[in-house]
């Protein structure tokens, strides 16, 4: 049997839309395919980006602790004030291993916040510092914002 006509000496065939069909199907796994790699792509840089901001927390974190150590272990001569960072802070800092509260201040750093929190135990002769970091401005509401903490006992 014979699947094609001819009117005019045109040819047609009655097995019309198969490479249709198939281009279809071929676009249609395509941009599967394609979606599904931009969907690893844009997780994949939305982690990468996560770990950029928990460092720039981190760094925060740390550049606070070291600061009131600094400021801890060499107080400033009165009536002068702590400097860290270029910025000048009014936070009271008892001298070493005298017992009592220490201090607390915001520091905002390179691409970062810390809050920093000194205290002076007086059962024990140590020293509390524990400092938050943060990837964005002191007070920022962000949404994103991360934050990173440490804690040294000396």
């Amino acid at each position: 049997m014979n699947n094609q006509y001819s009117i005019f000496n045109i040819q047609y065939s009655t097995q019309k839309g198969a490479t249709l069909l198939i281009a279809v199907l071929m676009a249609s796994v395509m941009l599967s395919v394609g979606l599904g790699v931009y969907q690893r792509t844009y997780k994949e840089l939305y982690f990468a980006s996560f770990w950029k901001q928990a460092q720039i927390a981190f760094a925060a974190a740390d550049s606070g602790l070291e600061c009131a150590m600094y400021v801890d272990l060499h107080p400033p001569i009165l009536p002068a004030l702590p400097t860290c960072f270029g910025t000048v802070y009014s936070i009271v800092i008892t001298p070493p291993g005298v017992p009592g509260v220490g201090g607390e201040f915001e520091a905002n750093t390179s691409g970062g916040c810390a809050i920093v929190t000194i205290t002076k135990n007086s059962s024990q002769p140590f020293t509390t510092i524990e400092s938050r970091g943060y990837n964005d401005v002191c007070g920022s509401t962000n949404p994103r914002r991360v934050e990173r903490g440490l804690r040294i006992d000396y």
